[in-house]
């Protein structure tokens, strides 16, 4: 019995919701009769697809006709055209790139020799020259070889004062006498005063080790070690003299065969003693 009353309540809910959908659609139905008539809808239907055809077509003839005017471009041409232009200005950038460094080369040069000449006015009995100049002309070949061009000339000259001092008046209002220079080494115990002088060019020969002892030098002087490098020490298998000197050298490196020059005044090593042969 309760089963049944069970089946015959869900049938009658069932019934009730069916009934309710029912209306619902049968209004809404009638809500869109309302809004929408029947021959709207067909005049609706006919003119919008005639609309979209009309945009269609229009849509299509206008980029047909767009297409026709406008002219592809083509990534070759652009490339022929822009590559050269690059290359040009590589080409350029290089160039002067390396005109700098010619310069900076030709320059250095010109200045060390300035100062050399400069260096030299200040020895006693030379050219009384305030100002020294010294020109410089050569030639730069352009970089590249795909356009031959002519070689550029190139001016420099370096302008220094010479290195002559500075000479105050006596009481007397008369100039003083120039102090004497002289020749020195970083190394050396004596000075010298002729740049020529045989101890400051030093002229280096290599003898075998086993002969150092008993070989003699151009003024008839056997060879003993160097204080510096072989002090204690046997003579290597080579070892390293000179014809004015009276020293062996197991280093070719050693500090007594290096002569770092210096000019200077003679007031300043007064403490040093002359040199055999110059002095």
């Amino acid at each position: 019995m309760l089963l049944q009353k069970e089946k015959q309540s869900i049938e009658e809910i069932g019934k009730k919701d069916k009934k309710i959908y029912e209306r619902r659609k049968v209004s809404l139905s009638n809500i869109y009769d309302l809004l929408f008539p029947q021959k709207s809808r067909k005049y609706f239907r006919t003119n919008a697809k005639e609309h979209i055809g009309e945009v269609s077509s229009v849509k299509v003839s206008f980029c047909t006709s767009f297409r026709g005017k406008i002219k592809k471009g083509s990534l070759a041409v652009e490339t022929a055209l822009v590559l050269p232009l690059f290359f040009l200005g590589m080409v350029t950038l290089i160039s002067f790139m390396d005109i700098y460094k010619l310069q900076t080369e030709h320059l250095t040069a010109l200045c060390t020799k300035a100062k050399q000449a400069g260096m030299y006015a200040y020895l006693p009995g030379g050219d009384s020259v305030d100002d020294i100049t010294l020109p410089d002309i050569y030639t730069y070949k352009p970089f590249g070889g795909l356009i031959p061009l002519p070689d550029v000339g190139v001016y420099n000259h370096v302008k220094v004062h010479a290195w002559t001092g500075t000479e105050f008046p006596d009481n007397g209002g008369e100039q003083g006498e120039t102090e004497p220079m002289v020749y020195v080494t970083a190394s050396g115990s004596v000075y010298h005063k002729n740049p020529g002088c045989s101890y400051l060019n030093v002229s280096l020969k290599q003898i075998p080790g086993s002969s150092a002892k008993s070989a003699s030098n151009k003024y008839g002087e056997h060879y003993s070690a160097c204080e510096i490098c072989s002090r204690n020490q046997n003579p290597a298998g080579v070892v390293y003299v000179t014809e004015q000197g009276n020293r062996y050298h197991n280093l070719e490196s050693c500090s007594g065969l290096k002569r770092s020059v210096r000019l200077v005044k003679a007031s300043s090593v007064s403490e040093m003693g002359a040199c055999s042969r110059c002095g």
